[in-house]
């Protein structure tokens, strides 16, 4: 059996064992780990002797982590199972336990989006995310649009992908392939190979099929060492752990040798930072130094890294957060789930949207519930856009002690989902558009000063109608001309789609 690769070049190795020279390219900083479950050892460390560190790197009293707890408030609502988790640019993706669909959450987004249908299986590198697609193998590229996954390729037996470049392993494995990033034009870089490990830059790693050797691909290609359970890539280092998992080790490229770095461990892979999971499933952070590692978190079903960001699966599969610590401490933000079930329809997603869009205290309470349910991680089925700024377009207007953030993410939150359902045309010439909802910010702003005492309710509401000004007149430019200003300055503004 051959791969489907389309190949621009044969090319012929020296050594049918190991992958043959090609020009080198370089690629930047960023790549996309998932670990779902430990990996095999493998049968001896054949380039340098090992010590085992006496006390594990990665020793941890375990505590509880509240991973579980985050996914189980779903208030009757459905949680989808999830299988695999990666992370490209600063997005998460998930993949559904029935391989019926992809999610991605996103901080434009906020809240989990479907972007695909049936898939075997996610790889991801910097920006590019990447399907395999469910029957006929073929991979495919996420264009960034709903739905729209190109054909790049025919299947292959496994994949690695850096910022710029895509590598594959024919079906047969007899040899690896590299992307060329038009069509599904490939060239063969390498011949036979078993396992790849790719990291954020350039950088191609890849084990010998019958020695378990590893390999060094950066346009030619050395050896590096001998076998390993695994390998992890960073933007600077290469990370090995031991056949019989008892040491995570440091490859020295000038030195061409290999130091301990840490003792016993389920796991390790990497992005910009090296991770490692010891024996009973505990995430630790390499610190840079032999021996310094700190716990992050309990076991997960699976983890993902891109570039510094850091996310798990919960243990049981219906939940996703992302770490917001500080390198050191435990502190994990739950990102929820996406909805199982059949999609509201759209009549349905619009009666839900008109029931948040109207002026009065009932249509407040609805989102205050809404936005609250998915604040605790409830999924929401109408894949509603949850990003906000909190009025930050016009922070030159002090808030003074008041509280104005849920009025100003209501405002975001209905002014965004207009955009997104009916178009800006219609968010600016409607009757329930951009001049009614600018007026549903006023009255949320001003019901904040209705408890006041007398002076400090006239400062309240001054303060309030002055924002109203505010947001109203950036509301009336077209969201677009907005865009195009922030582009010219280097990047969009908060809630811009991409």
């Amino acid at each position: 059996m051959t791969s489907l690769f389309r190949s621009r070049r044969t090319g012929q190795g020296a050594n049918a064992h190991h992958p043959v020279p090609a020009p080198r390219r370089k690629a930047s900083r960023m790549l996309c780990w998932s670990l779902v479950a430990a990996l095999a050892g493998g049968v001896g460390w054949g380039a340098t002797h090992l010590h085992t560190t006496q006390s594990s790197a990665l020793q941890g009293k375990p505590d509880t982590v509240a991973i579980a707890a985050a996914s189980t408030a779903h208030d009757g609502i459905a949680a989808v199972d999830l299988e695999q988790i990666v992370a490209a640019s600063d997005s998460v993706y998930a993949l559904a336990a029935n391989h019926q669909a992809v999610y991605e959450w996103s901080p434009d987004q906020n809240n989990w989006l479907k972007v695909r249908g049936a898939t075997q299986k996610l790889y991801a590198g910097g920006d590019s995310v990447y399907a395999i697609a469910t029957g006929s193998g073929d991979i495919t590229k996420y264009s960034g649009e709903p739905g729209d996954w190109p054909r790049i390729g025919g299947p292959g037996a496994t994949f690695a992908a850096t910022t710029k470049h895509l590598y594959g392993i024919s079906t047969n494995g007899s040899m690896v392939m590299e992307y060329s990033g038009r069509g599904e034009t490939w060239k063969k870089v390498g011949d036979r190979a078993k396992d790849l490990y790719a990291g954020p830059d350039s950088t191609l790693y890849a084990t010998n099929p019958d020695t378990g050797n590893i390999y060094k691909y950066d346009g030619k290609w050395s050896a590096v060492g001998g076998p390993g359970a695994t390998f992890a890539v960073t933007d600077n280092n290469f990370y090995g752990l031991t056949p019989d998992q008892t040491s995570v080790v440091e490859y020295d490229a000038d030195k061409k040798k290999w130091r301990t770095v840490g003792g016993p461990a389920g796991n390790i892979f990497a992005s910009n930072t090296l991770y490692a999971t010891d024996r009973g499933g505990d995430l630790y952070k390499y610190n840079g130094r032999p021996g310094l590692w700190n716990r992050l978190s309990g076991p997960a079903a699976a983890f993902a890294t891109n570039g510094n960001l850091l996310y798990r699966l919960a243990p049981d599969h219906r939940s996703v957060q992302k770490y917001t610590g500080n390198g050191a401490t435990e502190k994990w933000t739950t990102l929820g789930a996406p909805a199982a079930g059949p999609a509201p329809s759209r009549a349905e997603k619009t009666a839900r949207f008109k029931s948040m869009n109207q002026s009065g205290d009932e249509s407040r309470k609805v989102w205050t519930t809404a936005n609250d349910e998915h604040l605790r991680g409830v999924p929401d089925p109408f894949e509603f856009r949850w990003s906000t700024n909190y009025c930050n377009v016009v922070r030159d207007i002090p808030f003074q002690e008041y509280d104005f953030r849920n009025a100003c993410a209501r405002h975001d939150f209905l002014s965004r989902n207009y955009r997104d359902m009916y178009g800006e045309q219609a968010f600016l010439d409607d009757p329930d558009g951009q001049r009614h909802i600018d007026t549903i910010l006023r009255d949320d702003m001003l019901e904040t000063c209705k408890d006041r005492f007398p002076g400090s309710q006239q400062l309240c509401q001054s303060t309030a109608m002055a924002y109203y000004k505010g947001v109203a007149a950036v509301s009336a430019v077209p969201h677009s001309f907005i865009v195009d200003i922030f582009k010219g300055l280097g990047g969009p503004p908060p809630g811009a789609r991409r």
